[in-house]
C-alpha cells in the first residue's frame, strides 16, 4: 500500500469516527495522568521516594493501554467503535504487558546513550562528580573555554536523542501488527514504517511551529543562562502568557492530529494483511 494511500485511508477513517477517536485519545490521556500521580509526593521531603511509584504504575497501567488502543483501531476499521470498553481491557493482559516490556526495552536500548549523558550531566550538577574534575573536563572539551565545553556535552547530548526516535520509528508498527494478530506483517517493512512515522511528525509542524515561535526566546535565555552559571545557580524565568498560548496550541494544533498519527500504521499494516490475503486467495 502506498503512503498516499494509507493517509487519504486514514483521512477517510478519521472524519468519519473523529469523535470517538478524541474520546479514546482523551482516556489514553487520563489513563497516563493516572501514572502521573505519585508526583505529588514530592511536595514532601519525607515522602519524596513515592515519587517512584510513577514507575510501576506506567508499567501495569499504560504499557497494557497502548495495546488495547491498537486493538480499539482495528475494532473501528471493522466497523465498531475505537472509543469502547476495549481500551480499559482486561483480557490477555499478561501477555500484553510482556509485549509493552519488550517494547519498552528495546527503547531503552536504542535511549541508553542518551539517558547516561543526561544522568553524567545531572551527577555534575548536583555535586556527585568533583567540580574540579568537571571543569577540567569541560576545558578541555572546549579547547580551554569552559563554557564552550558545557554548550559542546549538551550539543553532544542532544544528539544522541536522534538515536530514540530512529528507535521509535523502526518499531512503530509493532503493536499494531500485534493487534492484527500476525508480527511478521513488520517484517522487511520498517523502512515504510519509519517513512510514515516521519510523516506523521509533518502533521504536527503547525504545533512545532508556535512552540518555536513562542519559546524560541525563553530557550535562547535559558541556553546563555547555562553558559554564564556553568549549571549553578539556574533561575527558570516563568512562561506567563506563553503558558496560555502554549494550552491553546495544545487543544487546537496537537491534540486533533494526534489521532490521525496514530493510524497511520494501523492503517497500513492492515492493508498489508488484505493484501497477503488477496494473493493467497
Amino acid at each position: 500500500m502506498k503512503l498516499m494511500t494509507v493517509m487519504r485511508e486514514s483521512l477517510k477513517l478519521y472524519r468519519k469516527n473523529w469523535t470517538d477517536l478524541l474520546l479514546a485519545l482523551l482516556l489514553e490521556l487520563v489513563l497516563r495522568a493516572m501514572c502521573l500521580t505519585p508526583v505529588v509526593f514530592l511536595a514532601s521531603p519525607s515522602l519524596a521516594a513515592l515519587a517512584w511509584l510513577c514507575v510501576p504504575m506506567y508499567i501495569f497501567i499504560a504499557l497494557p493501554a497502548r495495546q488495547n488502543y491498537a486493538l480499539a483501531l482495528q475494532d473501528m476499521m471493522d466497523g465498531g467503535r475505537v472509543f469502547s470498553l476495549r481500551l480499559v481491557s482486561t483480557k490477555d493482559y499478561g501477555r500484553k504487558l510482556l509485549r509493552g516490556l519488550i517494547g519498552t526495552g528495546k527503547m531503552l536500548l536504542w535511549s541508553a546513550l542518551s539517558i547516561a549523558g543526561v544522568s553524567a550531566m545531572l551527577a555534575i550538577y548536583n555535586g556527585v562528580v568533583d567540580g574540579f574534575s568537571a571543569l577540567r573536563l569541560f576545558s578541555q572539551l572546549g579547547g580551554g573555554s569552559t563554557t564552550d565545553g558545557v554548550m559542546m556535552a549538551v550539543g553532544a547530548i542532544a544528539a544522541t536523542c536522534i538515536l530514540p526516535v530512529i528507535g521509535c520509528a523502526v518499531h512503530s508498527g509493532v503493536r499494531h501488527a500485534e493487534a492484527l494478530g500476525n508480527r511478521k506483517l513488520v517484517k522487511s517493512r520498517h523502512g515504510a514504517l519509519a517513512a510514515l512515522w516521519v510523516l506523521g511528525l509533518a502533521l504536527l509542524i503547525p504545533f512545532a511551529a508556535v512552540l518555536l515561535i513562542t519559546m524560541g526566546n525563553w530557550a535562547l535565555a535559558f541556553i546563555a543562562q547555562i553558559k554564564t552559571s556553568l549549571l549553578t545557580g539556574l533561575v527558570i524565568e516563568p512562561l506567563g502568557a506563553r503558558a496560555y498560548v502554549l494550552a491553546a496550541a495544545v487543544l487546537v494544533l496537537l491534540l486533533p492530529v494526534l489521532p490521525l498519527k496514530n493510524m497511520l500504521p494501523a492503517v497500513y499494516l492492515r492493508g498489508v494483511k488484505e493484501n497477503k490475503s488477496n494473493d493467497a486467495a
